[in-house]
C-alpha cells in the first residue's frame, strides 16, 4: 500500500514537472512570437513613417534615368537605360547624402524596379481631341477606329467605342451634370456595355493620360500597332516589332519606308496617332526595408527641350495619391 502510494505520488510528480515544461515551452514561444510580431510591425511602420520621402525614392531614380535619356537620345525605344530594370538599388543613392539623412530608413531600405513607356497603350483620352484656338473639344474619329480595334481584341463590342468617347468629352462639360470621371481604365466598368472580363482583357493596351497622346512606335506591342496603323494585319505588326528589335524607328518616315517592304498593301495614313517620342512614363518600384515592403507606382510627365527637361510626378498609386512636383 506504501509503494503503491510512493508510486502514485511520483507519477503526479513527474506529471506536474511535464505540465510546468510545457507552460514554460508555451510562454517562451509565445514571447518570441510577440517579439517577431513587434520588429515586424516596427519595420511596417518605419517603412510607412514618411511619406514624402517614400514617393521621392520610388521614382527619383527612374525621373533621373528619363531626364539622361532626353538629353542624349532624339527618339526613345527599349533598347536604352530607362527601359531596363533596377535591382537592390540602394535607396540612399538614390535621395542624395540630405535626403538620405532625413529620410533615416533609406540606409538599410532597397529599390527594384522598371519604367513602362505610357505611350506604349492607346490613351483613352485620344478618343477626343483638346481644346485649342477657341475651338472647344471634340470627338477625335481616328481615336474612335483605333479604340474599336481593340475593343474587338477584348471580345468587346466595337460600338463601345463612340459611346465612350461620348461619355469622355461629356466629361470635360463642367455644366453637365452627369460628369463621367475617367481616371483608370478600370472606371470603363461604369460605362453600360462594358463587363469585368472584357475589362480585364482590354487593360494590358489602354492608359488614361491627363491629355490626348500618340502611341509610341518603338516600344507599343504589336496589338496596338496593329490597331494604330491603317491596314496592317497582326501578323505584319509582328514582323514589323521583329524589324523594330533589330533597329529603333528614328521618325515616321522611317516607319513608311518599313511599311513599303513589310506591308506594300496597307492603306494610306493620314491622322495617324504615332510618333517615337514619350512624355507619359509609369514607373513600378517595390522598396524593401527588412521583410516589410511596400509597392507603389507613379505617372512621371517629362517635357522640356535640349538641356532644359524636367519630370513631374502626377500622381502615385499604391499598388497599381495626386502627387508631388519636381
Amino acid at each position: 500500500m506504501k509503494r503503491s502510494r510512493i508510486r502514485c505520488e511520483r507519477g503526479a510528480a513527474v506529471v506536474t514537472a511535464l505540465l510546468v515544461v510545457a507552460m514554460a515551452v508555451t510562454l517562451v514561444a509565445t514571447m518570441f512570437a510577440g517579439q517577431k510580431a513587434a520588429i515586424r510591425t516596427v519595420e511596417v511602420q518605419r517603412l510607412r513613417a514618411d511619406t514624402v520621402w517614400m514617393q521621392r525614392a520610388s521614382v527619383e531614380w527612374a525621373r533621373m534615368l528619363l531626364r539622361e535619356n532626353a538629353r542624349t537620345a532624339p527618339a526613345d525605344h527599349l533598347g536604352q537605360r530607362w527601359a531596363a530594370p533596377v535591382n537592390d538599388l540602394p535607396v540612399a543613392s538614390v535621395l542624395g547624402k540630405a535626403g538620405a539623412q532625413a529620410f533615416g530608413a533609406a540606409g538599410d531600405m532597397r529599390v527594384d524596379g522598371y519604367i513602362e513607356d505610357a505611350q506604349a497603350r492607346f490613351n483613352l483620352n485620344t478618343l477626343v481631341t483638346a481644346a485649342e484656338g477657341g475651338k472647344p473639344p471634340g470627338i477625335r474619329p481616328e481615336g474612335v477606329r483605333v479604340y474599336q480595334q481593340l475593343l474587338a481584341k477584348a471580345d468587346l463590342d466595337p460600338s463601345l467605342a463612340a459611346l465612350t468617347a461620348t461619355a469622355i468629352l461629356r466629361s470635360l462639360d463642367a455644366k453637365a451634370s452627369s460628369a463621367f470621371a475617367l481616371a483608370q481604365p478600370e472606371d470603363l466598368v461604369r460605362i453600360p456595355g462594358y463587363t469585368a472580363d472584357g475589362v480585364r482583357k482590354l487593360a494590358p493596351y489602354v492608359v488614361v493620360l491627363p491629355e490626348p497622346t500618340s502611341v509610341n512606335l518603338n516600344t507599343a506591342g504589336p496589338e496596338v500597332l496593329a490597331a494604330t496603323i491603317r491596314g496592317l494585319s497582326p501578323g505584319q505588326a509582328a514582323a514589323l516589332v521583329s524589324s523594330r528589335d533589330r533597329a529603333w524607328f528614328r521618325d515616321m518616315g522611317d516607319l513608311t519606308n518599313r511599311l513599303k517592304a513589310i506591308a506594300p498593301g496597307s492603306a494610306e495614313q493620314g491622322d495617324i496617332l504615332l510618333e517615337t517620342r514619350s512624355r507619359y512614363f509609369i514607373a513600378h518600384s517595390r522598396l524593401r526595408n527588412g521583410r516589410a515592403t511596400r509597392s507603389l507606382d507613379a505617372l512621371i510627365l517629362r517635357e522640356g527641350i535640349g538641356e532644359r527637361y524636367r519630370t513631374s510626378v502626377l500622381w502615385v498609386h499604391e499598388p497599381v495619391m495626386p502627387g508631388i512636383d519636381g
